[in-house]
């Protein structure tokens, strides 16, 4: 890799990181395949650039998830701006499977740092991640591009004995460069306190002689499905009309975008995918507010205002099943969703999100499912609550569990199972 002049960028450290990078990701729809299809641009030009285009393809095989092609693309153009501000060709190394060195892996990582920490403060928790996250990812990229394109003197038996050298190589001076993260200790929660707050506040009757009587209803159901299911915010913005409990199914259906079939079409630039599993989740609660909740809304309050003959009137009939609507009549997108939280954080003074509702959720049903006494049963129920979330595997519930013990932690005779508070051989 050739590297050309190039001027320093040190003094023009602070303004670079409120600009633009000078590559960008963009998306357009393949109806060839129904898929969205990514491209990295230079800014400056809009011209692709061509690694990018080849490994897209690659990850277009292999995830089912657009949103996963999507993450990856993303954080390489960190590593397209590092080449570029550096003075390397880029696409000339990784089409020619040239392995970066451990020094310029090295000036990635620091140059990386130095552009996550704003006027020189130290990196956030989440920064932190983010960075690992897009040093794995160009990791990932960089071992792909050298097992397709290194160009190696041996037989096939010894070239795949040195690529798999140089791609242990490789991971190990990647690795070396990621910052040391604690782990979340626990979930975070809600209690029972902030959650009465947004019920109160969302609640029709509540907010319904400020606000358009649909919004209001529309923002009440986001919150129940969220709260009383530990459903995902992409996950309810997805649901459909079919997806909804009925009579003869008493269940919501949470179904991924790869299993809708070829006709399905979401007309949201960024349309939401749910990232967990397909699955069935029915009614668990005693006071739940579905399945009434959603037939109400769907009758009356999913409708958009439109003049026929000089009148005003509601049509219930849209051009979508997408069950949670803008006012327009659109499906709500996810910038629009988040512009409710937001809200709900004003007016309660909350440090809210729709994810720590999920949250609120799963962990007061694991908590639940620790009081049960029979070991088998306990089992099963843990196991029925990986599928109710999504999850692959009980792993996932890690973080979860963690906060469940931290509370129990808290009620210290528990401890002892003849519930004295007491120990009577210490006497």
């Amino acid at each position: 890799m050739d590297k050309k002049s190039s001027e320093s960028h040190g003094s023009n450290q602070k303004i670079r990181i409120q600009r633009y990078l000078p590559f960008k990701l963009v998306n357009f729809f393949d109806s060839r395949t129904s898929r969205t299809r990514f491209l990295i641009l230079k800014r400056t030009t809009n011209t692709p650039v061509k690694a990018a285009s080849v490994i897209e393809e690659h990850l277009q095989h292999k995830h089912d998830s657009q949103n996963s092609v999507k993450a990856h693309l993303s954080h390489l153009l960190y590593l397209y701006t590092w080449a570029d501000e550096h003075g390397y060709d880029l696409d000339t190394w990784l089409l020619t499977g040239e392995a970066l060195s451990s020094p310029q892996i090295r000036s990635f990582g620091s140059w990386l740092r130095s552009y996550f920490c704003e006027n020189g403060s130290t990196l956030s928790h989440t920064r932190k991640k983010t960075f690992n996250a897009t040093i794995s990812y160009c990791c990932q990229t960089s071992m792909w591009f050298v097992s397709q394109f290194a160009r190696l003197e041996s037989s096939n038996t010894q070239r795949a004995l040195d690529i798999a050298v140089i791609k242990d190589a490789q991971e190990s001076m990647w690795k070396s460069v990621k910052l040391l993260v604690k782990d979340d200790d626990a979930a975070p929660d809600m209690t029972e306190e902030e959650i009465r707050k947004v019920e109160q506040f969302l609640k029709p009757q509540n907010r319904a002689t400020k606000l358009n009587e649909q919004i209001v209803y529309r923002d009440y159901l986001i919150w129940r499905l969220v709260i009383e299911f530990g459903m995902r915010i992409g996950e309810v913005l997805a649901l459909r009309l079919e997806d909804c409990p009925t009579r003869n199914s008493p269940y919501f259906r949470i179904i991924r975008i790869e299993q809708r079939g070829t006709d399905y079409h979401d007309p949201r630039k960024n349309p939401p995918r749910p990232k967990t599993r397909s699955r069935d989740l029915g009614i668990l609660l005693r006071n739940s507010a579905f399945p009434v909740l959603t037939n109400d809304f769907i009758t009356e309050h999913r409708f958009i205002r439109k003049e026929v003959k000089e009148k005003n009137i509601k049509q219930f009939l849209l051009p979508h099943n997408f069950l949670i609507i803008a006012e327009s009549g659109d499906p709500l997108s996810i910038s629009s969703v988040e512009d409710i939280a937001k809200t709900i954080r004003e007016n309660t003074g909350l440090d809210f999100h729709w994810h720590l509702a999920r949250h609120a959720f799963f962990n007061r049903a694991y908590a639940a499912i620790t009081q049960i006494q029979d070991k088998d049963q306990k089992a099963a129920k843990i196991q029925d609550l990986v599928v109710y979330g999504g999850w692959s595997s009980e792993k996932s519930l890690e973080i979860y569990t963690r906060r469940a013990r931290k509370e129990r932690a808290r009620l210290a005779l528990n401890f002892w199972q003849t519930g004295e508070s007491s120990w009577t051989a210490l006497d």
